[in-house]
């Protein structure tokens, strides 16, 4: 023990660093339970997403993260309480395209900066959007879901997982290029959305795939069209959008996890690491592409600059297409 404690100091000595500096050990993470924040209610396709992860993220690191829903106001909410946390990495939140998107409608009106005041962990995944209806509405395609709508002229009542969120943009877009109308109910995430849908209070409902792939596949819910170039191995036989006539109609949305941007890089990267290894084990890459969800997995690099092209692309969307958020 002494020779190990003379060799040290002598370590020490030459570095011009005091013995302790060089005995300590770097600090573990998570030193305490990490908290993720999810920006949408409990049974939304980002809950989903979030406790199959920190369920491998507990074996990963020995405890599970505790998830903490705070939904409304198209994820804002939830980031506006990330924004306040210490840039420690044990505040961690789920958010994805919902950041671009709230700097674009909500900047002016935030106490936060959606773009500046976070940095990427991962993106998780990429899942298209489908806009689904509910059986008594009699419609079995895209067709005779405008139909409908030219017939109700602005009476049929979609519902939205958040003012602004990437449902109500895609479906937007779809309504500007159709020329058809509709009147929205924002709700505080998708799942609330959903079970309104299947109650029969809203008429159809433009959300992720993957928190209604279950309704669908049962009959429940019927699938009009997804909203990426592409079919959605998770639901074959729902046909695209853009493949129904809405030509040039192709968007995808994006759930992904960060932290503060002041937080250390080196701690990024360990947190990004951790995810990417949760994400991409054969268990939960299997069963989140069952449910319609493209795994990515991308490093922080990849996801910051995807903040920047969305925040860009969606606000030549916007712009463009007029749309307004009440």
């Amino acid at each position: 023990m002494q020779h190990s404690l003379r060799v040290l100091a002598a370590v020490a000595a030459l570095a011009g660093l005091p013995l302790a500096a060089v005995a300590q050990e770097a600090p573990k993470y998570p030193s305490k339970t990490p908290t993720v924040i999810v920006t949408a209610s409990a049974g939304a396709s980002s809950d989903t997403l979030t406790r199959t992860v920190a369920r491998k993220l507990g074996a990963i690191w020995g405890v599970e993260p505790i998830v903490e829903n705070i939904g409304g106001a198209g994820g804002s909410l939830g980031l506006e309480k990330a924004s306040r946390a210490p840039a420690d990495g044990l505040t961690i939140v789920v958010a994805g395209d919902k950041v671009p998107l709230s700097a674009i409608f909500f900047g002016a009106e935030l106490s936060y900066d959606p773009i500046k005041d976070f940095s990427v962990v991962t993106e998780a995944v990429a899942n298209p959007q489908i806009l689904v209806v509910r059986p008594e509405l009699n419609v079995k395609t895209l067709d005779d879901y405008l139909k409908l709508a030219r017939e109700k002229d602005g009476k049929l009542v979609v519902g939205t997982p958040g003012n602004g969120g990437a449902g109500h943009l895609a479906h937007e877009v779809l309504a500007q290029a159709t020329g058809t109308k509709y009147t929205y109910v924002p709700y505080k995430g998708g799942a609330p959305a959903t079970t309104d849908l299947l109650g029969g209070h809203v008429d159809a409902v433009m959300i992720t795939l993957a928190a209604v792939t279950e309704h669908v596949r049962a009959g429940r819910l019927v699938g009009l069209g997804v909203t990426t170039a592409e079919r959605s191995t998770a639901l074959p036989n729902v046909p695209t959008i853009q493949e129904q006539g809405v030509k040039g109609y192709a968007l995808a949305s994006w759930q992904g996890f960060f932290v503060r941007s002041n937080t250390p890089r080196d701690l990024v990267e360990k947190i990004s690491a951790d995810f990417r290894t949760a994400l991409t084990d054969p268990e939960v890459k299997s069963f989140l592409e069952g449910q319609g969800y493209v795994v990515v997995a991308g490093t922080p690099e990849e996801g910051d600059k995807l903040v920047r092209d969305d925040f860009a692309k969606y606000g030549e969307v916007v712009k463009s297409a007029n749309i307004k958020v009440e």
